[in-house]
């Protein structure tokens, strides 16, 4: 009779973790691809990453367990896959649910042409100043997603973009900069691009 190779209870348990956030990641990714998060949850998604190589390092003298381990490896590889050929795809405008995004958008634009029509006209100033505070917030609610402190001044903030957009405008000669938040290495950042006339105006 073949000797019954005993189980870590341990890696068990942490395998399961494993399964569990994946499929957790998996429905998040979704949302994000959809347009219903804003955020990327890259922060997740590298927690995983170290959870899965961390676990490899781990002694596995059970079978059973080892093909487990190897099988959730895959699995979040393939994943990870799928999820990077999406963010090219929405990053060259032509995944497939990018057409969804914009048809958000446009209905998002009509309902403030409607809002703006029917309410006094902003002074330019004023203007700026909703515009900074929308990327203010942006930035804040990722900030806060990302574990970051998330006590800091709008007009710190605004003024510090500010300062920014008059240096892209002096050194690639454009009328206009978006900002755009984005999660790198577990933390939230603003990144200034420069918008030339030829440019997608979203």
């Amino acid at each position: 009779m073949a000797k019954r190779q005993k189980k870590d209870i341990n890696l068990s348990l942490r395998m399961e973790e494993i399964e569990r956030r994946i499929f957790l990641l998996k429905i998040l990714y979704e949302k994000y691809f959809s347009g219903i998060e804003r955020i990327e949850p890259m922060k997740e998604r590298d927690a995983i990453r170290k959870l899965v190589r961390e676990t490899g390092l781990m002694p596995m003298t059970n079978t059973q367990q080892r093909f487990k381990y190897q099988s959730l490896k895959s699995k979040f590889s393939s994943f990870e896959l799928y999820w990077q050929r999406n963010l090219v795809q929405i990053e060259r405008g032509t995944h497939p649910k990018q057409k969804f995004r914009q048809q958000m958008l446009e209905k998002n634009r009509r309902n403030m042409n409607t809002l703006n029509a029917r309410q006094p006209k902003l002074t330019a100033e004023q203007q700026e100043d909703l515009a900074y505070k929308a990327v203010y917030e942006r930035f804040i609610e990722a900030r806060s997603q990302c574990g970051q402190n998330v006590d800091l001044e709008f007009d710190s903030i605004r003024d510090t973009l500010k300062r920014q957009v008059r240096t892209i405008k002096s050194k690639f000669r454009v009328e206009r900069v978006k900002f755009r938040v984005a999660i790198e290495d577990g933390k939230a950042k603003l990144k200034a691009v420069p918008v030339r006339e030829d440019s997608d105006p979203s």
